[in-house]
């Protein structure tokens, strides 16, 4: 399973230090949230940390937009040089633009599902999605419970996405366990927020492999 290390959750005081370590690790991306409030009752990061993060970041950066009007951050995170752009279809009555608006700049594009969302609603985009992320809790605050009834739903996109190259990203309370299941049922790549990676006095290293071995079964915990 691949690493997608959420930066809402790492120490925002000391967030150069700790994107630093995670250079050093061989995590696969960098998740960015960007909450506007409405959508979700909550304000993360903006364009002013992102443009920070860019600076020192060489990982691909994985945007994940919980806003109402997705549309309206498109141009300014193409400025950046993002790699993925994720809006919440909930948001969207024309997703199919937008995905196409977005690739159109040379940008992979994602959709994500909350967890009251059906994945049959997929069924007409899959040739337009590069990424589909599954929320395993309600959006916009970490620490939640995972919920089990989305372990249903990642089965089912995996099922619909045979042959196709679109990825399955789960986020939301991504413990060794519910990642392990994650995989086993098709998921890509896991979000890893406070669960396992954004602890006191972390070892990325060390929690990043420890992640690795315990999904695949290396190791027992």
């Amino acid at each position: 399973m691949k690493i997608s290390a959420s930066l809402m959750c790492a120490d925002l005081l000391n967030l150069e230090a700790s994107i630093r370590q995670l250079e050093k690790t061989d995590i696969e991306m960098y998740h960015i949230d960007i909450m506007d409030g409405h959508f979700v009752p909550n304000l993360s990061l903006n364009f002013d940390t992102l443009t920070a993060i860019q600076k020192i970041a060489t990982k691909p950066l994985d945007v994940h937009l919980m806003v109402t009007n997705p549309q309206d951050y498109i141009s300014k995170l193409a400025a950046l040089n993002v790699d993925y752009i994720v809006f919440h279809l909930e948001t969207c009555n024309n997703p199919i633009r937008l995905l196409n608006e977005i690739r159109a700049l040379g940008i992979k594009g994602g959709i994500a599902l909350n967890p009251k969302t059906d994945p049959l609603a997929l069924q007409y985009l899959l040739d337009y999605v590069d990424l589909i992320v599954i929320m395993t809790v309600e959006p916009g605050f970490a620490g939640q419970k995972f919920i089990p009834s989305q372990l249903s739903k990642i089965s089912a996109v995996k099922n619909m996405c045979q042959n196709r190259d679109i990825l399955i990203e789960v986020d939301g309370n991504i413990t060794l366990e519910n990642a392990r299941n994650c995989y086993n049922l098709g998921a890509d790549i896991g979000v890893l927020g406070t669960s396992v990676l954004f602890k006191a006095d972390a070892d990325y290293i060390a929690a990043t492999t420890k992640f690795r071995n315990y999904v695949t079964n290396i190791i027992s915990i």
